[in-house]
């Protein structure tokens, strides 16, 4: 009986032990594991995985040796997500354009994946070679949650904020808006989807040097580290391949590997 209750003892031990070192591996993988906060864009990145940054996420992921947790939402929700949650990264992102104010040296971007630039559009038939200041603030739109608000002067709070590339089309289109400031390519990958290609007149703001280059941002730091040493060898293997042009399609204004990163005139 002595035995008997020895060997019960010995097996609550076991299973005490078992348990506990089950529980901490748990803790360990959900502590490793690297929150990816990620912008929705409806022609760019959502839960279809078959094109554009939505593909360009799964195939860098892909066969990553980090664990990952994507967390899709609305672009201002992503961004106030990523800022608040140090284990975490966000995409598609600029290090600018996310506004970080005096902590922009506590995150990191890694390698540039593509080139956006922000481009006046106006009605083809009307307005060609119009700048911005050419329009009542009023009756200019731009997409919401843009992070190149910040950047276009004190009259940028007066420009019209809209939910859509589709809803912005639609309001020039009907002469309930004069001009609207667009993110390209997602304003012509817009366009595409509605039938309507070279359908708007776009002009540059090369005054504004309003480019950003695009590509994952993270928080500086260990979990950071680990993605960005894990991602970037997968992104220049995209870009060496030419598979990075195959994904992004012909709209794309890709990074010139030959430019200087440092020195280059887009905003990074």
């Amino acid at each position: 009986m002595v035995l008997r209750s020895a060997l019960r003892l010995q097996s609550l031990v076991f299973l005490f032990s078992w348990l506990a070192i089950a529980a901490c591996k748990g803790q360990a993988s959900a502590a490793e594991e690297i929150r990816l906060h990620l912008s929705y864009l409806p022609h760019r990145l959502t839960e279809d995985a078959s094109r554009q940054y939505a593909l360009l996420v799964e195939e860098l992921l892909a066969g990553a040796n980090i664990s990952v947790d994507r967390q899709l939402a609305p672009l201002k929700r992503t961004t106030a997500l990523f800022k608040a949650d140090p284990g975490s990264c966000v995409f598609p992102a600029n290090v600018v354009a996310l506004n970080m104010g005096d902590k922009a040296s506590e995150v990191v971007a890694l390698e540039t994946v593509d080139i956006v630039s922000v481009r006046l559009y106006t009605a083809r038939q009307n307005n060609v070679g119009a700048t911005l200041e050419d329009f009542a603030p009023e009756r200019v739109g731009y997409i919401r949650g843009s992070g190149a608000l910040h950047l276009l002067g004190p009259n940028a709070e007066r420009f019209r904020a809209i939910n859509s590339e589709e809803q912005l089309i639609s309001m020039l289109e009907l002469g309930r808006l004069d001009a609207f400031l667009g993110h390209h390519p997602d304003t012509a990958l817009a366009l595409d989807d509605l039938g309507k290609p070279g359908a708007l007149h776009a002009a540059a703001l090369p005054f504004k040097n309003l480019e950003f280059r695009v590509s994952f941002v993270c928080h500086d730091n260990e979990t950071g580290e680990r993605f960005l040493k894990s991602i970037n060898p997968r992104i220049r293997a995209l870009r060496r391949s030419g598979r990075l042009e195959e994904i992004l399609g012909p709209h794309a204004d890709l990074f010139e590997t030959d430019r200087s990163e440092e020195n280059g005139p887009l905003i990074k």
